[in-house]
C-alpha cells in the first residue's frame, strides 16, 4: 500500500519552510513600519532674482546706444534646472551678452545678462527681461524702461545732490523720471558731470568721489581738500578749497593735483568752458575767472551778495550764471556775459540758492533751505520747482 501522510504527522521539510517564511513575513512588516515614520522635508525651491529688478535707460537720441548689465542670482536650496531667457517688449531692447548656463544656475551661484536699449523712433518704450528655470519651476523679472530722443535733440540728464540724505540723484531734464544713483555718501554737495562719469564733494571728509553715470563703481578720487565746488572739461578736473582759498588742478582720475590760483577768501563755486575758469567768492562778494592753466586771474563781477554755485552755458550764449544766496529768502539766480558786463537778475525770492547748472534751454538751481531743485527759462521765466521735500538739496549738474 502507498503511504499518505497522517494527520497530525509533520510533513517532513514543513517546519523549516514556516520558520523561514515567518521570517521574512516579519522582514516586510518591519520594513513598512519603518517607511511609516515622518516624512522626509523637501529641499527648499530655488529662489532666483535680477539685481537690479527694474531699470530706467532714461533718454538715448535715436541712432544711438546704452546698455546694462543685470546680475541673476540663485539664493535657494536648489538649482534652477534648465534656463530660460526671454525678453518680452519693444524692439530696441535685446540681449547682448549673457554669461548663465541653459543647464540652470547652482544655488548661491550668479550670471550676468546684458540688455542694449537703441531707439529707433523718439517715445518711451518698455520691455521685460525673464529668466525661468524648469523642474523645480523658477522666475525672475527686470522692468526696463527706455526713451528715444529726436536726432538734434540735446539729450541729457538733470543731476542733483541731496547733503542730507547722503545720495546723488538723476531724473530727466524735465523731472519726468527720478531716482537715487548713489547713497551713503555724508555731505554730497558739488556736482559735475562728463560723457562718463559723475564728480561730487563730499564735505564731511574732505574727498572728492566719481562714478559711472549710471551711479555703478562709486570712488573717491580726491582727499585732503575741503571743497565746495567741482568742474570738468575733457581733460581736468578742478576744484575750490575753502580753507587754503585755492583753485586746483587734477587729472579726469583725480592723480597730479596741482594748485593754480591763490590767495582767494574762500572760493566756493567753480565753472568751465572751453578757455576760461570761473569761481566765486562768497564773503567778498565777487567772481572771478582765469585762463584754464590758473593764469592771469582778475574780477569778473563785484557787490554780489554771498554768490555761490556758478555755470556757463545757454543757446544762444553761451552766458554765465550763478546764484546769490542772500543770506535768507530773498536769493536770485542771475546771468551776464561771460566779461562780467549786462549783469542782472533774472529769477528773485529763492530761499539761499546753493548751486546752479544751465543746458541749452533751462537753468537749473537748488534751494537747501526750502528743499527744492528748480528749473526756470534762461532768461528767468516760468520759475517752478521741479522736486520738493528733498533732503539739503545742494548741487545740480546737467549732462552729459
Amino acid at each position: 500500500m502507498a503511504q499518505h501522510d497522517m494527520p497530525g504527522q509533520a510533513v517532513r521539510g514543513w517546519p523549516r519552510r514556516v520558520a523561514a517564511a515567518a521570517v521574512a513575513a516579519a522582514a516586510v512588516v518591519a520594513a513598512a513600519l519603518a517607511g511609516a515614520g515622518p516624512a522626509v522635508a523637501k529641499p527648499k525651491p530655488p529662489a532666483l532674482a535680477f539685481t537690479p529688478s527694474s531699470y530706467d535707460y532714461m533718454q538715448v537720441t535715436t541712432g544711438q546706444t546704452a546698455s546694462k548689465t543685470f546680475t541673476l542670482a540663485n539664493t535657494g536650496k536648489r538649482a534652477s534646472g534648465t534656463l530660460r531667457l526671454r525678453l518680452a517688449g519693444a524692439a530696441a531692447f535685446s540681449i547682448t551678452g549673457n554669461t548663465c548656463s541653459r543647464k540652470g544656475l547652482r544655488p548661491g551661484k550668479s550670471c550676468t545678462v546684458r540688455v542694449r536699449f537703441a531707439p529707433t523712433s523718439s517715445g518711451t518704450v518698455t520691455a521685460t527681461l525673464t529668466a525661468a528655470g524648469k523642474k523645480p519651476a523658477a522666475t525672475a523679472t527686470a522692468a526696463l524702461t527706455g526713451t528715444g530722443a529726436s536726432l538734434g535733440a540735446v539729450p541729457g540728464h538733470l543731476y542733483w545732490a541731496n547733503s542730507g540724505s547722503g545720495t546723488i540723484n538723476v531724473a530727466n531734464p524735465d523731472g519726468s523720471s527720478p531716482r537715487v544713483l548713489v547713497s551713503g555718501q555724508s555731505g554730497a554737495e558739488a556736482l559735475a558731470v562728463d560723457a562718463s562719469h559723475i564728480y561730487w564733494t563730499n564735505t564731511s571728509n574732505g574727498t572728492i568721489s566719481e562714478a559711472n553715470t549710471d551711479g555703478s563703481n562709486p570712488h573717491v578720487i580726491v582727499s585732503g581738500h575741503l571743497s565746495d565746488g567741482v568742474a570738468v572739461d575733457a581733460s581736468h578736473l578742478y576744484w575750490t578749497a575753502i580753507g587754503e582759498g585755492t583753485v586746483y588742478e587734477a587729472n579726469l582720475d583725480g592723480t597730479n593735483p596741482q594748485a593754480i590760483v591763490s590767495g582767494q577768501s574762500g572760493p566756493w563755486g567753480v565753472a568751465v568752458d572751453a578757455s576760461q575758469l570761473y569761481w566765486t567768492n562768497p564773503v567778498a562778494g565777487t567772481i572771478w575767472a582765469a585762463n584754464l592753466d590758473g593764469s592771469s586771474p582778475h574780477v569778473l563781477l563785484a557787490l554780489q551778495d554771498n554768490p555761490a554755485g556758478v555755470a556757463v552755458g545757454g543757446i544762444p550764449g553761451p552766458l554765465l550764471y550763478w546764484a546769490n544766496t542772500d543770506g535768507g529768502s530773498n536769493g536770485t539766480i542771475n546771468r551776464a556775459n561771460l566779461n562780467g558786463t549786462s549783469s542782472s537778475a533774472i529769477v528773485g525770492g529763492q530761499n539761499a540758492p546753493a548751486d546752479v547748472a544751465v543746458s541749452s534751454g533751462s537753468v537749473y538751481w537748488a534751494n537747501p533751505n526750502g528743499g527744492t531743485v528748480n528749473e526756470a527759462n534762461l532768461d528767468g521765466s516760468n520759475p517752478h520747482a521741479l522736486f520738493a521735500n528733498q533732503n539739503g538739496p545742494f548741487g545740480v549738474a546737467v549732462g552729459p
